[in-house]
């Protein structure tokens, strides 16, 4: 199927948009309940967008009744041990304070104690910096990354991340140097959940029939933004100089756009520049696969994410992370229209059959 520019913005229009979840002033649980307790954010929405749509699918092929409710509110629920749900899953805000995630843990675990409790984080960051206080009360770790390497949880690094350590020595940040305690009785809780591709617009995005085949004028799309911290602000600004640096020679693509009308000029792209954001994934890795641009980032070889959407050469092209080699790669590729096809086809293909498959439903079974 051909999707014509017209068509293709028709469609981006009603997709751009966040799910809404009716939430009844009495939730009535039982064995059978998936109660999730929801976080209202539109990264932690893509962990819950999936459970929504799968609800049916859910309650037919492993009998659970999918209930949500803002984790704000989830004291307001009256449950007996009679009326106990069967599974929980909590999102909580990101600069929650130790002492709060212990109490919201501890009463949870005190008012349904039979019941199975999954933390699912969507953070930006790779680390686990939450993992000394939840470890007592929950039976499985969710993070949409999961280190190759389980030792990195346990590194000192300069900085809060991996990322910051890196970049900071790099562009000669100012940072203090921080370990998380991260016990190993976790190591066995930590699973890779689903990223960025469950999101609404994106679950959508890779449903359609094939990869859109539109004709692609702009040879580098570049719009991604540099303000933030200190050395988010210089790898940033670092990406955008090489960026810029091609401009002459190339159509080059930066600055902002609205989100519609962005997304369709990714479709008219043949390569995405997808630098690191405060995490790894961006949600551009997922929107350049979804629309068939090639993409280009720095290396991803050490997370394991889900569906393994990051195989080098066949669904993305990685970088090395000072961009020594960003103007070589680039050139080769935007030369290269044969083998740029191939792998954009790949990585629409590793999207399209997650959502045609229903791959997710066996990601919940692995956790239930």
């Amino acid at each position: 199927m051909r999707i014509g520019l017209s068509q293709l913005q028709d469609k981006l229009w009603n997709l751009v948009r966040s799910a809404k979840y009716r939430v009844p002033k009495k939730i009535r649980t039982d064995s059978s309940t998936l109660l999730f307790l929801y976080y209202p954010n539109a990264i932690a929405e893509s962990q819950l967008y999936p459970f929504h749509v799968s609800r049916k699918i859910l309650r037919k092929l492993l009998g659970l009744e999918l209930k949500v409710c803002p984790v704000g509110s989830w004291g307001q629920l009256e449950m007996t041990e009679s009326s106990q749900p069967k599974v929980i899953i909590v999102q909580t805000h990101f600069h929650i304070a130790a002492q709060d995630l212990d109490d919201l843990f501890s009463q949870l675990k005190a008012s349904c104690p039979q019941a199975k409790i999954i933390f699912f984080d969507w953070f930006a960051a790779s680390d686990l910096r939450l993992a000394s206080t939840l470890d007592p009360f929950i039976d499985t770790y969710v993070k949409k990354t999961v280190f190759m390497n389980i030792d990195q949880y346990r590194a000192s690094y300069f900085g809060d991340t991996n990322l910051m350590d890196y970049y900071g020595h790099l562009y000669q940040c100012e940072h203090q140097r921080q370990q998380y305690k991260v016990p190993e009785s976790i190591d066995q809780k930590i699973t890779t959940g689903i990223g960025f591709i469950s999101a609404p617009y994106l679950y959508s995005l890779f449903s359609w029939a094939e990869m859109p085949k539109n004709q692609r004028p702009i040879d580098l799309n570049a719009r991604f933004a540099s303000r933030g911290s200190g050395w988010y602000n210089a790898m940033r600004s670092a990406a955008l100089n090489k960026a810029s640096a091609l401009s002459t020679d190339y159509a080059v693509a930066q600055g902002s756009l609205p989100r519609a009308k962005y997304l369709l000029e990714l479709g008219r792209s043949k390569i995405t520049f997808s630098p690191f954001g405060y995490g790894e994934i961006c949600w551009r890795d997922y929107e350049a696969m979804a629309l068939g641009s090639l993409l280009i980032k720095p290396d991803m070889s050490h997370l394991k994410v889900n569906p393994d959407i990051f195989i080098p050469y066949e669904t993305y092209i990685p970088l090395a992370w000072d961009l020594s080699d960003f103007d070589g790669k680039v050139v080769h590729y935007l030369n290269s229209p044969a083998e740029r096809l191939r792998i954009t086809r790949n990585a629409y293909e590793v999207g399209h059959q997650f959502v045609r498959q229903r791959q997710f439903i066996d990601h919940v079974k692995d956790l239930v």
